[in-house]
């Protein structure tokens, strides 16, 4: 058990702060009496002298000097989680876990029409490559990238995807390869399990084990961005690099395409009971991807 409470030791930092017992009173709203009280019983708690007075002031001894210095910082950490804590329950918020590449290159840029329709409604969003456990990390909804089948949660189709090559503008001087057969002379970058790869490659009738250039990433995320620099082509999803090619940061090369075998999909907790907050989300999110859909 402690030897003093909370509210002694933020009534002393206050105290100390300002060195002055009256000014301490005013910014607690408390009595000069009461200041000195709490003072005392927590020297007693302590067992030695936190103040000395010199004329009008207050003076910190060495040892209230060593206690002010380790308690200022766990005090405003409190501060800070208490505030936290109340301005979650004032917010209404809604916490989403999906890809970093969706994040970055659909959900983000998307993001703020939703905000700016709600603007009371707080968006957490958690971007990962593996998946995220809802319920362990408190998340009320993730959009996945598979054959919507996991253990334990409902999946709601949101979107389709299509496949093909891209690279920056700039890539090669611009000397782009004229045919699919043409790669296996040119960098290629590759998610780690080649998934994507394999299914355009075998629409465009091509063997990958022809490519004697290749560069590996852990997710699209990076590999796109290496895409962005220059540093080689990419087969990515249209989702992810749509916004890419409208801006000129990426351009698409051919006219052979895709399609995913993998979707994206809403994927919440069995059986939970949404909330008006997440029932306005999930529709924004499929409004958006019918949006997308078309253009």
């Amino acid at each position: 058990m402690l030897p003093t409470s909370l509210n002694s030791l933020a009534t002393f930092e206050a105290a100390a702060r300002h060195k002055s017992y009256s000014l301490a009173a005013a910014e607690l709203h408390i009595t000069h009496s009461a200041i000195s009280q709490q003072m005392r019983l927590l020297e007693d708690a302590v067992g030695v002298a936190l103040f000395e007075r010199k004329g009008r002031q207050m003076q910190l001894t060495p040892e209230g000097t060593q206690l002010l210095k380790q308690i200022q910082p766990a005090l405003r950490q409190i501060t800070r989680a208490l505030a936290q804590v109340q301005t979650e329950k004032r917010v209404p918020a809604i916490r989403v876990a999906t890809l970093q590449s969706f994040a970055t290159f659909w959900l983000l840029p998307r993001l703020g029409k939703f905000q700016a329709a709600h603007p009371d409604l707080a968006i957490h969003i958690q971007a990962a490559i593996g998946l995220v456990n809802l319920d362990k990390t408190k998340t009320d909804i993730a959009i996945r990238f598979g054959l919507g089948k996991w253990d334990d949660y409902d999946a709601e189709k949101l979107l389709d995807d299509q496949l093909y090559p891209v690279c920056s503008p700039d890539f090669n001087a611009g000397r782009f390869p004229a045919s699919p057969k043409q790669l296996c002379n040119y960098r290629i970058l590759c998610v780690e399990n080649g998934r994507e790869w394999q299914n355009w490659s075998q629409v465009a009738g091509i063997d990958i084990a022809s490519f004697k250039h290749e560069t590996h990433h852990s997710d699209s995320n990076l590999m796109l961005t290496a895409a962005k620099a220059g540093q080689g082509i990419a087969v990515a999803r249209h989702s992810l690099v749509a916004g890419e090619i409208a801006a000129g940061n990426l351009v698409r090369l051919f006219d052979v395409i895709a399609q995913s075998d993998y979707s994206y999909y809403l994927v919440t907790p069995k059986g939970l009971q949404k909330n008006a907050a997440l029932q306005a989300f999930e529709l924004w999110l499929q409004k958006e991807a019918q949006a997308f859909l078309a253009t």
